[in-house]
């Protein structure tokens, strides 16, 4: 299993890319406005039609019973690191899809100063003719998986994205001990684009040096049996607190959770959030959670290291309008009209 120093990861992420890179002749650039101040980050888009209610949870008590458990800060000061990555598209050649890619990594040492790691942006250029193989060597050479058919070429811009945020990942939790790795999302394998294996492993990594994983979820399609979305449950709760709804979940999306699965309201006027806690043996997860509470700042209840890497990874319009501008220079592309289909034949309805 290959273990990534931060050169590395650079070294090998702009390699595989620029060697493999074909140099189309012509380029339609996506239609970007900067008429509004937006971050963009392309995975949600890219994924709409995979996000599926597979993960329905089944309550063994009654909901109403089951009291959340007040969220006290542990006074102990510990390492965070947090991870995020980003993804979007730049437009299309005549051979494929020209996308951008970038990843920020957050650390912060008990009387240091934090840090903010960024790898980007990195252009990939997907074409039918390379697709298979980049898929490949990411999940066979970098993470030692099977290898597997590559999804469409529309999807290959997330799976990339996919791939550098696990490898950042690794990273977080190589870079503290004794600490909490923040993920953004759930510690859920076995999807369309994570092995169950590779997230396993990477958890393992995390736990050998000591730290815990917690992956936090903005959004989560775990329900209880009435159809109401695990999410509400502390939305009355006038204080920091947490559920541990890890045995009260259907038994046969267990096995696809890596770590124990809570809904957790950090701060009393914050929003909840599905949290997954994967600690090392010698702990348990109430314990990391407190640790959290008394190691981070928090945004209307969202940990703040987790926020940084967000902003710091994410897209703005006027940055993917340099890097169209950037790739029409360095491969020489002529360049076709850029417009919104929509916005000529619909206006102003749609």
């Amino acid at each position: 299993m290959l273990l990534l120093s931060e050169e590395e990861i650079l070294k090998d992420f702009v390699g595989i890319l620029e060697e493999h890179f074909p140099e189309p002749d012509v380029f339609r650039p996506r239609d970007i406005s900067l008429e509004k101040f937006v971050y963009i980050n392309d995975e949600e888009l890219d994924k709409r039609d995979e996000w599926v209610d597979d993960e329905t949870v089944e309550f063994t008590v009654n909901v109403g019973e089951s009291l959340a458990e007040e969220l006290e800060p542990l006074p102990t000061i510990i390492p965070i690191s947090a991870v995020d990555a980003s993804s979007a598209s730049l437009g299309e050649t005549n051979m494929g899809v020209i996308s951008a890619i970038r990843l920020a990594i957050w650390k912060q040492e008990p009387e240091e100063k934090p840090q903010l790691f960024i790898y980007g942006p990195y252009l990939a250029h997907i074409t039918p003719e390379n697709a298979e193989f980049i898929y490949n060597y990411f999940r066979k050479e970098v993470f030692g998986t099977e290898k597997a058919k590559p999804p469409s070429i529309e999807k290959m811009t997330d799976r990339l994205r996919n791939f550098f945020e696990r490898l950042g990942q690794r990273q977080a939790s190589r870079i503290i001990e004794n600490g909490i790795t923040l993920w953004d999302g759930s510690l859920r394998g076995g999807t369309v684009d994570t092995p169950l294996n590779l997230l396993r492993e990477s958890v393992k990594l995390a736990n050998q040096n000591l730290n815990s994983v917690v992956g936090v979820s903005k959004h989560s399609t775990l329900k209880t049996q009435s159809g109401q979305r695990i999410l509400a449950m502390l939305e009355y709760e006038p204080k920091a607190c947490f559920k541990d709804v890890q045995d009260m979940i259907n038994p046969k999306f267990v096995s696809q959770i890596v770590g124990r699965v809570h809904v957790v309201k950090f701060t009393p006027d914050g929003f909840s959030f599905r949290v997954d806690v994967a600690p090392p043996n010698h702990m348990k997860c109430v314990e990391v959670l407190k640790l959290l509470k008394g190691n981070c700042t928090f945004y209307n209840g969202y940990p703040d290291p987790l926020r940084q890497v967000h902003v710091h990874a994410y897209f703005t319009p006027d940055e993917l309008i340099s890097l169209q501008n950037f790739a029409v220079e360095k491969y020489h592309m002529a360049v076709l009209r850029s417009f919104d289909i929509r916005r000529h034949i619909l206006a102003p309805f749609g």
